[in-house]
Formats: C-alpha cells, structure tokens, sequence
C-alpha cells in the first residue's frame, strides 16, 4: 500500500511539473481600416494581423519581450502582401506621456511601418477611438524610422489606422478570435482578461461587460 502511494504521488508530481513553468499566452486577430501617407498622396488601408503573445506576463512587463506580428497589407493601388513584424508594450510610457504604448512594426515586400497605440488606464468614453487608433508611418524599406516618442507629440505620424470598435461585429470576430496559449483551463479567463485591460485600460470593461 505504501509503495503504490509513493508511486501515486510521484506521478501526480510529474504532472504538475509542467504547470510550475507555464508561461501564459494569448493568441488573437486584429483588423484596422484607415489612410496611409505613401509615395506622395493619401491612400486606403487595411491590414488584417493575427499576434501571437507567448508568455502575456514577460510581454507587459519586459519591454524587450515582443508579441510576434503577421497578416495581410491592403494599401491602394498596390498588391496586396503578407508582413510580418512586431507588437511591444512600453510600460510606463516614454518620457513625461501617462498610461502605456504599444508598438506595431511591421514590413512587408516593399514597405516598413512603426506606429503607436497610446493606453490610458483610466480613461473616459471621450478618449476610446485615440486609444484604438493606431498613428504611424509607412515608408519604403531601409528609411529611418521615428522615435516612440516623436510619434507620442504627434509631429512624426502621417497615416492612421482605426481598430472599429463601433460595429458589433468587429468586436465579435475580435474576442472569438481569443486563443490562449500553455495556459492551464482555470486561468484561461483570467488571460483574456488581464490582455484586454492591458490594451483598453479600464474601457474594456465597456466594450467587452464579461472583462470585469
């Protein structure tokens, strides 16, 4: 009897090994709808991303722990392309900014972009389409880049991207798309949960009510 306790307890050991080192992650697709400033003139964009945070805790609070970024341009009167790229979190926000950032950068067969999300944490309804819209700049590939904090005084960016959290089905095709990663079944909520505070701030308690 002592024997088959010993053996019971070291293979309930062995399965929770796994669990000591769980690094929780989210996986989830974005779509933005906006103007690029390219080759002279304003054009349409879309791009249509799937981001893949492998462990949500390093990535919000190791700036240096980036989510991997790939999916489609759309950009007027040119091809359609894969990119592929990244998003960071700079938490607290450079210099004298409040709230966070998240940076997208991305690249594709001819083109290079870096823009920004600014994140309060408490903001009001008043401040929900800037916290979603997503200002940066396309250019041809090799081309200096601007700074995060250029871009924060709004001196730098030159196209705009808007997450369209107004139509239903936005915010339905986002939140289904919700994937966590090695995360044991009784913290996949609290995942989802604590990413969709980290890139709404306390608003996503309005746009998604079960984010409480």
């Amino acid at each position: 009897m002592t024997t088959f306790l010993h053996k019971l307890l070291l293979l309930t050991g062995l399965a929770l090994l796994p669990c000591l080192g769980w690094a929780r992650g989210i996986a989830f697709s974005e779509e933005m709808h906006g103007y690029a400033y390219h080759q002279g003139e304003y054009r349409s964009v879309s791009v249509y991303f799937k981001v893949v945070i492998d462990d949500i805790d390093a990535w919000r609070s190791n700036p240096q722990h980036a989510a991997k970024l790939s999916g489609e341009l759309v950009l007027d009167r040119v091809p359609a392309g894969s990119v592929s790229g990244s998003l960071q979190i700079l938490a607290p926000a450079p210099g004298a900014a409040p709230g966070r950032v998240l940076t997208y950068r991305f690249k594709g067969a001819a083109v290079q972009f870096v823009g920004i999300k600014h994140v309060y944490n408490n903001a009001g309804l008043d401040m929900l389409d800037d916290m979603t819209t997503l200002r940066g700049v396309f250019q041809a590939q090799g081309q200096p880049q601007p700074s995060v904090p250029d871009l924060l005084k709004g001196d730098a960016w030159t196209s705009e991207l808007h997450f369209e959290w107004w139509k239903p089905a936005t915010l339905w095709n986002f939140s289904w798309s919700f994937n966590t990663i090695a995360t044991p079944w009784y913290e996949e909520l609290a995942v989802k949960i604590l990413f969709l505070k980290t890139v709404f701030g306390n608003l996503a308690k309005v746009l998604f009510p079960w984010a409480v």
